[in-house]
């Protein structure tokens, strides 16, 4: 809960991000490779909380990624999607703009194989318009026909809008 004091770039939370980003990745050790059925419910849960600290990624590279991935699965368990989203919403302007879009569109996608968030839409569109502008439409395109399919209509201006560029 301290994300908005933890982006003031101190040497006190540098290292603080840090800390939480080698917890991250000893969590991550400890759940990878894991079927879900062999998950507790307390493991989804902390699996859906641990998706806060995307706050403090730097950029999504391969191991973030990773980490995001798993967590996308079950970012419904808790009531974190709408944290997730914004988070992946600020994480779209870091790094290799070609690459952050790969990445995202496959973390958006998965998180929709077990939920369809709509609050914040402004993140999801927002998103979603990334996609189409860093040549990641085919993301852009199943993210919004996921959306059209289960009765949000929310994105169809977006889709209408590059439907005819791709």
């Amino acid at each position: 809960m301290q994300r908005e004091h933890l982006s003031e770039g101190s040497e006190e939370n540098e290292k603080i991000k840090v800390k939480i980003i080698e917890f991250w990745r000893h969590l991550y050790g400890k759940y990878k490779g894991k079927d879900e059925k062999d998950l507790t419910q307390e493991d989804k849960k902390i699996l859906s909380s641990v998706s806060r600290l995307a706050v403090c990624l730097p950029k999504i590279d391969a191991e973030a990624y990773e980490w995001l991935m798993l967590s996308a699965t079950y970012v419904h368990e808790n009531f974190n999607s709408s944290f997730f989203i914004k988070n992946l919403d600020g994480l779209k302007d870091k790094g290799d703009s070609s690459e952050t879009a790969k990445y995202i569109g496959e973390i958006y996608l998965m998180m929709l194989e077990k939920g369809t968030p709509d609050h914040d839409k402004k993140n999801i569109r927002s998103i979603v318009e990334f996609l189409y502008r860093l040549d990641a439409a085919d993301y852009a395109s199943k993210i919004c026909n996921i959306y059209g399919s289960r009765g949000a209509e929310f994105l169809r201006d977006i889709y209408e809008k590059h439907a005819g560029r791709i």
